[in-house]
């Protein structure tokens, strides 16, 4: 299943910062979905990681954030933590393999497997 805008551009500017990254693009985004990356971030306490990846991408034309937004990045006091970044990471993999687990195409073949199985259970 694929990943929403929002995780996607929360990876591309942990990746800049995290490696040689920064190749991929900057997807656009509203105000709101940059208040929901900024809460994530939160979250996890990975705000040092994003507000590097901001840093590495100031100029992109996509980079619309707002700059009351982007001082709360800059501002943040949270320090970059290997083992944060590591869960926030572990999460989003884990939710993914959730969603294509449970997406629908994979329940119907669950449930023919399962009358399948329960048939041959009965002869």
């Amino acid at each position: 299943m694929k990943k929403d805008i929002i995780i996607r551009n929360l990876e591309r500017l942990i990746a800049c910062t995290n490696q040689q990254g920064g190749i991929d693009r900057i997807e656009p985004m509203t105000t709101w979905k940059w208040d929901k990356l900024y809460r994530i971030a939160r979250k996890y306490h990975i705000e040092a990681w994003v507000a590097d990846g901001i840093r590495h991408y100031d100029g992109e034309f996509f980079l619309n954030i707002t700059p009351e937004q982007r001082q709360r990045f800059l501002t943040s006091p949270s320090e970059k933590d290997s083992k944060r970044l590591s869960r926030f990471q572990l999460d989003v993999e884990r939710r993914q393999s959730l969603r294509y687990r449970l997406s629908r195409h994979s329940l119907s073949i669950y449930v023919q497997d399962f009358i399948n199985h329960i048939r041959n259970i009965e002869e």
